[in-house]
Parts: C-alpha cells; sequence; structure tokens
C-alpha cells in the first residue's frame, strides 16, 4: 500500500495536518478538508473552501480526523 492509498480514507473530511519544517520539527498544524490526493501532494482547502493549498506529502507527518465529543462538536486540540 503507498501512502497516497492510505490518504484516500481522509478525502472530504475535516482532517488536522502536522507539517514538518526544514530543521526537522513540527512547523504547522493545519486545519482543513483533504480534497484531492495526486503523486506525492494533497490539495486541501481551508474556511470552507475559500483558500486551497497544495502540500507535499514528504513534509506531512502526521494526519487525523478532526476529534469530536459525542455530541458531535469539535474538540479542542492541545497537542
Amino acid at each position: 500500500m503507498s501512502i497516497e492509498d492510505a490518504f484516500k480514507r481522509f478525502i472530504a473530511q475535516e482532517c488536522v495536518v502536522y507539517t514538518l519544517s526544514p530543521g526537522g520539527g513540527v512547523a504547522s498544524v493545519i486545519e482543513c478538508v483533504v480534497e484531492e490526493i495526486g503523486d506525492g501532494w494533497v490539495r486541501i482547502s481551508q474556511d470552507e473552501g475559500n483558500n486551497e493549498s497544495i502540500v507535499n506529502i514528504d513534509n506531512i507527518i502526521r494526519i487525523r480526523e478532526y476529534p469530536r465529543n459525542k455530541n458531535g462538536k469539535k474538540k479542542i486540540i492541545f497537542d
């Protein structure tokens, strides 16, 4: 299984994407919706589709669904 195949389960879901900085630490945490997966890249949108970006898969160190409580509301992220 390739990394692109693993990322496909996150398409059209609200996710939290952790990216790597050039120095090796966590550069940013992006709250977004994964729109499309390509060969080595991920297209994400923020602010209900008003802001789109392409992220290199090599720079992503973690991706997860946005956590929600039992009522379906978004939880606060502390990491």
